[in-house]
């Protein structure tokens, strides 16, 4: 199946590990040029390196901590500079604490929501221009499924992941006559590092070995297993394509059918 990306320029921010770089890697191999952006420069660059040598496409490895507007600045000036514009961002950093209510300080707080939920709005911001003169785009907030269900674990990601999907609802009724569409994408229990680090408090807080913890994690999920970077990536790569032309401004999750609830 054609899905019309070859030659298109995406930023994946967060894209040196999990998610970010089974996406980064899935869009090269679709003939997308990638810019990759993470804070930790040489996992970036491994990442960009490993992407390019699979691949054949260009991979730029960007440092940037999408907290700070002068990073996202740079980022897309750089990629426009050496790539030659943006087609596709997929907003995907984040930087959490994975602790109960009152373990979580204000900073804890402010951070996330700066990272993620401006980190996402800068991003977006400053690649609009550059998609309009492109004559469209595609722009895929990454939130979470802690925007519909509690957690002892995830106070914070509930709050943002429940504002990017939002925000994408907001932003595509203001740009789809841009051609730009907008969507956000609701990751289950997925096999990344971040989620490793949630399954470690738990076994710690249980008293029971991580193994353990992921077992629990994996006997509320219907599919029986985790969601894979991969899974998300493949839905991505979908959703950027021509083939979703009339999606934007949905949230979809990808949890292999954890959640009870019916969402209309």
């Amino acid at each position: 199946m054609d899905l019309g990306l070859q030659n298109k320029i995406a930023i994946i921010t967060g894209g040196s590990k999990g998610i970010g770089r089974a996406t980064a890697l899935a869009l090269a191999q679709e003939g997308v040029d990638v810019a990759i952006c993470a804070r930790g420069i040489q996992e970036l660059e491994d990442a960009a390196a490993d992407i390019q040598a699979q691949t054949g496409r260009r991979a730029l490895a960007i440092r940037a901590d999408t907290g700070q507007p002068a990073d996202i600045q740079n980022l897309v000036a750089q990629t426009v500079a050496q790539l030659g514009g943006v087609d596709i961002l997929i907003n995907n950093a984040v930087n959490s604490t994975a602790a109960p209510f009152m373990e979580l300080a204000d900073a804890d707080w402010l951070n996330h929501i700066n990272v993620k939920i401006m980190g996402y709005v800068r991003c977006a911001r400053e690649v609009i221009p550059h998609m309009q003169q492109r004559g469209g785009g595609r722009i895929i907030n990454i939130g979470g499924m802690a925007a519909r269900y509690s957690n002892p674990l995830t106070n914070s990601n509930g709050v943002t992941n429940a504002s990017v999907s939002n925000m994408a609802k907001n932003l595509a009724d203001q740009v789809a006559q841009d051609g730009i569409l907008v969507n956000c994408i609701h990751p289950g229990t997925t096999r990344t590092p971040r989620q490793t680090m949630i399954l470690e408090r738990q076994a710690r807080d249980a008293n029971i070995t991580l193994a353990e913890a992921e077992a629990r994690a994996i006997a509320n999920i219907p599919i029986g297993r985790m969601v894979e970077p991969q899974d998300i990536a493949d839905l991505i790569l979908f959703m950027v394509s021509n083939r979703a032309a009339a999606i934007t401004g949905q949230t979809i999750a990808v949890e292999g059918g954890a959640v009870r609830a019916i969402n209309y």
